[in-house]
């Protein structure tokens, strides 16, 4: 029998539960007047009631607009349109779904719906599902997509026949803007400073394209190394160049090998240098054009920009023991630099034969470049207190591409009972290319006042250079069919349709490690106590100075290729009863098949070591997905929405294959698993809604979650070090209320007119059971879910002056404590601790066409922080940013 979790919350929960709450509930019961019901127009307004009446329209509009949209949906779903995009001052489509309900946002890039990670939350693209370029994630990075290329985004938080059953927490379509109403152009240019940027940058002597965020090929894997490569038909450089094989005597080996390391890019020193300013920018343009009596044909084009410097500090602390006896194991302070270079370009065209047929086509390329370069004094367990230490230099160069293209069509046939049809293809590519990443450590003596030493090389840990690259090419279509029927005040609309979605991912690694001796003649270990550069220069490689070594440090597990397919058809029906009741039933049913297969240095399948068959690498799965939703508007202004569904959550590709991949934001080392399988899931959903006339709303609503088998990251018992590892717990629930309301401040007279105040809290609890196995001893066999936070609050007040001429919005997001990872061994699990985020936008708009916006960003200056038995063994500083953007629009 399973045993449900105690619902339970802190004061601070309960504090801005009741905040919140009652401020809503006051703010729905106070009375509205329109400019008749005012006694004295002259003394209430001391404008023109016409301009106020424009003025109230333009400060809820975008909001009222995307409400009313969700009004009508026939499930649980929440929408945030372009202006409100714009009026947080967001610049990508993560940082505006934090806004919200029940969302948080993760390392920048990913959303969390309802306290579940990742995993269980979908992306699509103008309703086309596309492939990550991100490796380490189940989804696409949502910081990908500027806000510029946005028309609205869509959360849909309950389940429909029509959607991907692989839906969890819920499903983010991404939709970009089509066809204008009327010829525009608008560009803009703007800059960037943080807090950080009092600090050096930490840079190299990078490529000379850096700034358009694409390598020129400095760092690319020297062609003589993949030629020899493929030359002795997958044979490793060390079995190459030491003779091993035969091919070649020694003496001519070190000398191929001296060649070898000769065509790398050595010229790889870690330096500093001042900091200079972020620059962004982006044009648009669009138009239409009639075509006789009733066609249109019209297009958008958009291309974007950002480039800035970001410096960060992190902590980055490993513990061992149990909980009562604990110790610090590694220690690293890191000061570093990401160099972000992001890109993005987008043509949609549209044409509308008709009111009754429109074909539209949108293509998107979306590029985010990181030249992330850090230097970390590292202590370990055998070092801490002493003077000597490692300084350990990173380079980590990675580009991340997609481009997608895609053709749909919407026809109504009037002659033919009314009957709408919708039809869509597209293709996309993703791509994470990382042609360089380097790290290399010194052995250093550090000084009674903190600062490094004397420094020499650490020939035990050799330079390793990783050169990788994955690709992602996916391929969906689909169709739909609706036919409405009419009875009397019924109507009823019965739909069905087909979707393919295939995927084909290559991924490939090669580690390189330099092993370094000195000869006799270096006494002393002068070179190696100097520069990266200085050390592996031509004339030490040339002269044999140096003994020198390229090994190829490339395991079973560095390469794979996948793909998957999956088949979906799906039938439902939506009834309206006169307007009062809605009920909307339908299935779905999923075939969906997928093949991940390892591969070893030489490009065979990989049994890791006898342990996997082929079979075991091949997941086939089908089954079918009811979902249910009932509607009751018992008012004009109030509805009731109780939803019910069965779906999915998939492991993915990377999740399954047994390879190594590491985290790019915490550094840790993460391992597939073939054996983990789909976690099921049984949906809940009751909400209530409060619509009034003038733009104001309110909801209220609850949800359950049962999961059966939900996949979690683990420490593993056998390796050093942080390595996690992916299971499957027994089980898993999570259930919980969220409130929402949006309301402008008339009832405080002439102060309040011009300005609205929105907000949301999410309260829930989870609980899943991990059982012991060879691999795993978790510390708490029950606990609450990865990622999941007890409570999620965002609350937002926003300004427009009467002359319209002044825009202002003030938010505030924290999340509440959540596991980043299960301890094991007696550990206590790792926190990650709340961060308060309060952002500022302020908007000048002196004229018709211009307008110059302000922007202060994480102005209480949290910071990400994970606590381990009360440890910090993790924080980032991202400090507070500034940006400040001139627009101009005609």
């Amino acid at each position: 029998m399973k045993t449900k979790p105690n619902f339970s919350v802190n004061k601070l929960s309960r504090a801005i539960a009741f905040a919140l709450s009652a401020t809503a509930a006051m703010l729905t019961a106070l009375p509205t007047y329109s400019a008749e019901e005012r006694t004295d127009p002259s003394e209430d307004f001391p404008i023109d009631p016409i301009e106020v009446i424009q003025v109230t329209g333009r400060l809820r509009t975008s909001a009222s607009e995307a409400m009313e949209e969700r009004r009508e949906q026939a499930v649980v779903a929440d929408l945030m349109g372009a202006e409100q995009i714009g009026r947080t001052g967001d610049s990508d489509a993560a940082s505006a779904l934090r806004r919200i309900t029940g969302l948080t946002l993760k390392d920048g890039k990913f959303i969390y719906v309802r306290g579940l990670g990742e995993r269980y939350s979908s992306t699509s693209l103008n309703g086309a599902v596309v492939p990550s370029p991100d490796p380490t994630r189940n989804v696409v990075p949502l910081d990908l997509f500027p806000a510029s290329i946005i028309e609205s985004l869509s959360v849909q938080k309950a389940a429909s026949a029509n959607m991907p059953a692989a839906f969890g927490g819920g499903h983010v379509d991404i939709r970009t803007k089509s066809i204008p109403s009327d010829f525009f152009f608008k560009a803009s240019i703007g800059t960037r400073y943080n807090t950080n940027d009092d600090n050096d940058t930490y840079t190299y002597n990078a490529g000379g394209n850096d700034w358009l965020g694409r390598d020129d090929g400095a760092r690319q894997l020297p062609s003589s190394i993949l030629n020899t490569t493929n030359q002795y038909g997958g044979i490793s450089p060390i079995d190459i160049v030491t003779g091993s094989n035969g091919a070649v005597d020694f003496p001519s080996a070190q000398q191929f090998n001296r060649s070898l390391v000769s065509d790398l890019n050595r010229d790889m020193t870690v330096e500093q240098e001042d900091t200079n300013l972020g620059l962004r920018g982006n044009i648009a343009v669009g138009n239409n054009w009639e075509i006789g009596d009733e066609s249109i044909f019209g297009f958008m084009a958009a291309v974007s920009y950002k480039g800035q410097l970001e410096n960060y500090t992190k902590l980055d602390v490993e513990l061992d023991g149990d909980e009562t006896q604990t110790q610090i194991q590694n220690s690293k302070n890191v000061n570093g630099t990401d160099y972000v270079i992001q890109t993005s370009g987008m043509v949609n065209m549209g044409f509308e034969l008709n009111e009754n047929h429109k074909i539209e086509s949108f293509t998107n390329y979306l590029r985010d470049t990181s030249d992330d370069v850090s230097v970390a004094l590292e202590e370990t367990i055998d070092t801490l207190g002493e003077p000597n230490a490692l300084l350990v230099n990173k380079i980590d160069y990675e580009e991340r591409s997609l481009i997608s293209n895609q053709v749909k069509g919407e026809h109504y046939l009037e002659d033919w009972w009314d009957i709408e049809f919708n039809w869509m293809y597209s293709d996309s590519r993703s791509r994470r290319y990382a042609p360089s990443e380097l790290s290399y450590t010194y052995n250093v003596l550090v000084e009674e006042d903190g600062r490094v030493g004397e420094r020499f090389l650490n020939t035990q840990d050799a330079p390793k250079y990783v050169f990788s690259d994955l690709q992602d090419d996916s391929e969906n279509y689909s169709w739909d069919v609706s036919l409405p029927i009419e009875f009397g005040d019924t109507v009823v609309k019965l739909s069905t349709g087909y979707q393919y979605f295939e995927r084909k991912r290559e991924s490939y690694a090669t580690r390189l490690g330099l092993e370094v001796g000195l000869s006799p003649t270096d006494v002393n270990g002068d070179i190696l106590s100097g520069n990266f550069n200085s050390i592996f220069s031509n004339e030490n490689i040339e002269s044999d100075v140096l003994d020198l070594q390229l090994r190829d440090a490339s395991t079973d597990t560095e390469d794979y290729v996948a793909a998957e397919k999956n088949d979906a058809g799906f039938v439902s029906v939506d009834i309206d009863f006169d307007d009062v009741w809605r009920v909307y039933a339908g299935v779905r049913y999923e075939d969906f098949r997928r093949a991940t297969l390892p591969l070893t240095p030489e490009g065979e399948i990989s049994d890791e070591g006898g342990r996997y068959q082929l079979t075991d690498y091949v997941i086939t799965e089908d089954g079918w997905f009811p979902s249910l939703s009932l509607t009751w508007k018992d008012s004009d202004n109030t509805q009731w929405r109780l939803g019910t569904s069965k779906t999915v959550v998939r492991p993915d590709l990377r999740e399954v294959s047994p390879v190594r991949f590491q985290d790019p934001v915490t550094g840790f080392d993460f391992f597939g698993n073939p054996e983990l399988k789909s976690s099921d899931i049984l949906n809940f959903d009751l909400r209530w809604e409060l619509y009034t006339e003038d733009g104001n709303n309110l909801s209220i609503g609850g949800f359950y979650k049962d999961v059966d088998a939900p996949i979690e990251p683990i420490q593993r018992i056998s390796e050093a070090g942080r390595q996690l590892k992916f299971f499957n717990a027994e089980s898993g629930v999570i259930y919980g209320i969220e409130t929402e309301f949006l309301h402008d401040l008339d009832f405080l007279g002439d102060i309040g007119e011009n300005f609205f105040v929105a907000g949301n809290l999410t309260l829930s609890d989870s609980e899943i059971e991990i059982a012991a196995s060879g691999e795993i001893d978790p510390t708490n066999s029950k606990r609450r879910m990865t990622g999941h936070s007890e409570w999620v609050a965002n609350l937002q007040l926003s300004f427009d002056s009467p002359d319209e001429m002044h825009s202002s919005t003030l938010v505030y997001n924290v999340f509440g404590e959540r596991i980043a990872y299960g301890g094991r061994g007696g550990l206590d699990d790792v926190l990650e601790k709340p961060f308060h985020s309060l952002d500022f936008t302020y908007s000048f708009l002196p004229d018709e066409f211009w307008t110059v916006k302000f922007k202060a960003k994480n102005l209480l200056g949290s910071e990400t922080e994970y606590e381990q038995q009360g440890i910090q063994v993790y924080a980032k500083e991202p400090g507070t940013e500034f940006t400040l953007q001139v627009s101009y629009s005609y």
